[in-house]
């Protein structure tokens, strides 16, 4: 794809990642996109900042291993309050089985840690282009 496709601009995702530096790695693949970010750094304040009905978001991306409420809690918790919300899977967590317990969390793609923007980018088109 070329890089056209993957300008945003009016887009917004939120982050669901505890880690500065894994949060600030996707910020700087999503620079160039035009994308807004909301950076949630733990399952219960993501699951918050879904529900609250002056925010809306165009995609998740969601880390597995939270504090307070892991990345399956707050997938099945933003499924009850909005379930049409794309959310796609980052994490480290690339055990046998964890990809299955995502998709019954309620995840709509799942791509595991190291990540890089050549995988990243097209999965997010899928959601984000119009």
């Amino acid at each position: 794809m070329e890089s056209k496709s993957y300008l945003w601009k009016g887009k917004t995702i939120l982050i669901v990642e505890d880690l500065p530096h894994n949060f600030e790695l996707l910020e700087a693949m999503l620079l160039h996109s035009g994308v807004s970010i909301v950076w949630a750094r733990n399952g219960l304040e993501a699951v918050e900042f879904v529900a609250d009905t002056s925010r809306y978001f165009d995609v998740i991306i969601m880390d597995i291993s939270l504090p307070i409420v892991n990345g399956y809690q707050a997938m099945k918790k933003i499924r009850e309050v909005k379930p049409y919300i794309p959310i796609i899977t980052l994490t480290a967590y690339a055990y046998e089985g964890e990809r299955e317990k995502s998709f019954e969390a309620g995840t709509n793609d799942y791509l595991t840690k190291p990540i890089n923007s050549q995988t990243l980018m097209p999965v997010l088109a899928k959601y984000l282009n119009d």
